[in-house]
């Protein structure tokens, strides 16, 4: 194993989160090494099947689907661009440590990065809206990808990050079959709520892990025997737990994303309208998104048996069901039917796709979650206690998944970090 010589900064993962606090640390001219495990694709190229021997991981009390991609541009590159901060709610149970307020100078960063295109509101929303008395808005929709920002052209790829060594990083240079430590002032995990936690489970912390959170999702498709029109998203919010009114023996939310209608083909469904009529039949998606909140028994640790095709510990993936969760979901459940059933036209059809019993949504959170208290594992900015050049920006250290999309409140906790990240090089250097 060699030494490689010192960064300001090393960043793991070169997703959304990890791109953005590489770019405002370059940006403000540090030297800033990211990397990440997967490939630069090409333009419009598709992000390969994950090697499973490689990046094997094991679901204990139930299945569980660890939806990954190993590539520049992370997640990204399968986003749908729905880009809405959380409700205000949110951030007033399960352990946030703060309240919306002080998110939202990031958030108005983040959307500025994201050069937002807001939406308009098509009839039919705003006729169910009334009808069933809750608040539909446009889908804000981001023209920014990862892949857009230049700091990608310097990341390293194919470079899996082993564990912490010290005031470094020991990497794994695949293409070349070696390791090697890389040494760094500051030093940024981004590589996936699941991956950020076997990192550090392997560096030697032991209060991380726990509490794992992601969306539960009820979605549905909406078959209509109408042609489809101009295909239009928005967002139906503040279902619960948000006035006097919607209260639920739960502290989450949800919210409702509704796309379409467009051809039954957009959502790979033709199969399910009469032969020959597919252009005579449009489809609807009618998709929730849960908040799942903290439950001791729902945790990520790492198997003591199982070793994955490059020779580390197997992640092991615990999965649980809380009695609130369960009440929650048959909400998401009644709710999306009763939007679909103010949409629908005559003749129409309902089918179900995705129960929210059913984990692994992809936008794990909570392993490594912020909090004000010092248990916690991160402070406030996403700084990992116990250690003096480690910050978190993934969305391993949010407390929960939120009530909607959480690439925008990704987003804007990662400019929080990467802030925090400059502070502390500035206030290294006043004391030299």
């Amino acid at each position: 194993m060699s030494e490689s010589t010192r960064w300001d900064a090393v960043v793991v993962g070169a997703g959304p989160a990890g791109t953005v606090v590489a770019a405002e640390l370059v940006e403000r001219g540090h030297r800033v090494l990211l990397v990440d495990a997967g490939p630069r694709l090409p333009p419009g190229e598709r992000a390969p099947e994950v090697d499973r021997r490689a990046w094997a991981y094991r679901a204990v009390g139930g299945a569980f689907d660890w939806y990954r991609v190993r590539a520049v541009g992370g997640r990204a590159l399968l986003w749908g661009g729905w880009s809405h901060r959380f409700g205000d709610a949110v951030f007033e149970r399960n352990g946030w440590p703060y309240r919306a307020s002080t998110l939202a100078p990031w958030y108005a960063r983040a959307e500025q990065r994201l050069a937002l295109a807001p939406g308009t509101l098509d009839a039919r929303h705003r006729r169910v809206a009334q009808a069933l008395g809750i608040t539909i808005v446009p889908k804000r929709t981001a023209t920014w990808t990862p892949l857009s920002e230049r700091v990608l052209r310097g990341a390293r790829t194919y470079s899996v990050a082993l564990r912490l060594v010290g005031s470094g990083v020991e990497i794994l240079d695949l293409l070349h079959e070696r390791a090697e430590v890389v040494r760094a002032r500051a030093i940024v995990l981004a590589a996936s709520p699941v991956e950020t936690t076997r990192i550090l489970l392997r560096s030697g912390y032991t209060n991380v892990g726990r509490n794992l959170v992601d969306h539960m999702v009820a979605s549905y498709l909406l078959l209509e025997p109408t042609p489809p029109t101009r295909h239009v998203s928005a967002l139906a919010t503040g279902l619960v737990n948000t006035r006097a009114g919607n209260r639920r023996r739960y502290d989450g939310g949800f919210s409702i994303e509704i796309s379409g209608p467009s051809p039954p083909s957009v959502f790979g469904v033709e199969r399910m309208v009469p032969p020959g009529e597919e252009e005579r039949w449009s489809a609807t998606q009618i998709h929730a998104l849960g908040e799942m909140t903290p439950h001791r028994r729902r945790y990520v640790d790492l198997d003591p048996e199982g070793i994955d095709a490059l020779g580390r510990p197997i992640p092991r993936i615990h999965v649980a069901w809380s009695a609130a969760e369960k009440r929650m979901a048959e909400d998401m459940r009644r709710a999306s039917v009763g939007i679909a059933d103010a949409l629908a036209t005559t003749g129409s059809k309902l089918v179900p796709f995705v129960d929210p019993l059913q984990p692994g949504a992809g936008h794990e959170a909570g392993t490594c979650a912020m909090g004000a208290d010092e248990s916690a594992p991160c402070n406030a900015w996403g700084r990992l206690r116990g250690a003096e050049n480690v910050w978190i920006a993934d969305a391993s250290a949010l407390p929960t998944s939120g009530d909607r999309h959480p690439t925008l409140t990704l987003l804007a906790h990662a400019l929080r970090t990467a802030h925090d990240v400059l502070r502390a090089f500035r206030r290294t250097s006043s004391k030299r």
